[in-house]
């Protein structure tokens, strides 16, 4: 059973992207989010869970801004990922689980990883033309996102129909509030 660990953004930026993917009549088989380490020693046993939660219990909430659309060549198009926390944690975790060198370039990760929100990726039903189009029209509607702040992860894991879902929800430690008098 593949997992992930991802960040879910809020709700009106989550509707946003499944309304264009629905426009372009695209489906995708998670809902938007962005990851942060993909499956590489997440293993079915799930004796890493305890490791990433002890991560997350020390780690604060941060705030991420989502950057302009781009496209990884010509088959996934995403939007950018302005948070350099989100690579912090990212390291975090492989550092915890430990994936072998194979399994870190296999998996874009640690020099490789780029944060991303993916948008959609090209099928084999895509011509080049479509693809071109659908970048076209999310560099015009997906470009203004609000910063927002990350208080959670999420594990996802595949299910029976081959979609991944979060399956539980991992809080960040939450960020203290300041009283300035006045």
């Amino acid at each position: 059973m593949p997992f992930f660990i991802a960040v879910l953004p809020p709700p009106q930026v989550m509707n946003q992207i499944q309304s264009f993917r629905q426009k372009w009549d695209y489906t995708e088989t998670s809902p938007p989010h962005i990851t942060v380490k993909a499956s590489s020693g997440l293993t079915a046993t799930e004796d890493w869970v305890p490791k990433i939660e002890q991560i997350c219990r020390r780690f604060p909430a941060f705030e991420l801004k989502l950057g302009a659309p781009a496209t990884f060549g010509t088959s996934v198009l995403f939007n950018t990922v302005l948070c350099k926390e989100i690579i912090t944690l990212h390291l975090l975790f492989v550092d915890a689980i430990k994936p072998s060198l194979q399994e870190q370039k296999q998996h874009y990760e640690v020099t490789d990883f780029i944060p991303h929100l993916t948008i959609v990726q090209k099928n084999k039903q895509m011509t080049d033309d479509h693809f071109f189009n659908i970048k076209q029209d999310a560099e015009h509607t997906l470009d203004e996102f609000e910063p927002f702040i990350v208080p959670s992860v999420h594990i996802f894991s595949m299910n029976k129909s081959y979609t991944y879902t979060p399956v539980l929800e991992l809080p960040l430690r939450p960020l203290k509030k300041r009283n300035f008098l006045m």
